[in-house]
């Protein structure tokens, strides 16, 4: 069976946070984890999702919440064009702080 820190691989660098794989509702507490470790400016690359179902959209909505309330900001860089296009059918390309 596969586990969920084989679906997403989130790596930690200089420029912030870089998600790879599959956010869904196994992986998306881990990519929440690491968002609210990053706060309170968190920089998520995102150039690397293939796929995001609701429960991940959700995770990103909330953090992006989250981070405004204590006064910072989520910026999502570079989204593969599968996360672009989900952002924009959903509504929120212009509510999330989307860089690239």
């Amino acid at each position: 069976m596969t586990q969920p820190e084989d679906l997403l691989t989130i790596e930690t660098s200089d420029h912030g946070l870089r998600a790879v794989g599959e956010i869904d509702a196994h992986t998306a507490p881990t990519l929440a984890a690491a968002i609210d470790a990053a706060a309170p400016n968190p920089r998520l690359d995102l150039s690397g999702v293939e796929f995001v179902d609701s429960s991940g959209l959700r995770v990103l909505i909330d953090a992006h919440q989250r981070m405004q309330e204590a006064g910072g900001k989520l910026t999502i860089t570079t989204p593969s064009p599968a996360v672009r296009r989900l952002f924009e059918i959903s509504g929120v390309d212009d509510y999330l702080a989307v860089d690239g």
